[in-house]
């Protein structure tokens, strides 16, 4: 397999890590500046963070209207694409490559 075909892998990798962060950045906005929100969605889930995927995932974050959290909320979900994109370009050139 040639090598060129890991550099998409790569970019999966690195965004699959960077997705930490920006839930991270989004807790953190959420237990500075809407405590009780955080509380509230925080109940909904027995694991840790899954409240905050589901909040991030669903509309309810628009509700809040704070621009911060808006634009981490953009970023985050800009980065999912761009994950879900090196993926399948990935998976397309794992089939299409010439094995050596």
């Amino acid at each position: 397999m040639p090598y060129y075909v890991l550099i998409p892998f790569a970019v999966f990798f690195i965004c699959c890590l960077s997705q930490f962060w920006f839930i991270g950045k989004v807790r953190n906005v959420l237990i500075e500046r809407h405590p009780e929100t955080y509380l509230n969605i925080e109940k909904l889930c027995i694991f840790p963070q899954q409240s905050l995927w589901r909040f991030t995932r669903g509309g309810r974050y628009k509700a809040l209207q704070d621009n911060e959290l808006n634009r981490h909320v953009r970023n985050l979900k800009r980065l999912n694409a761009v994950a879900i994109v090196a993926w399948l370009v990935f998976g397309i050139g794992v089939f299409t490559a010439p094995m050596s």
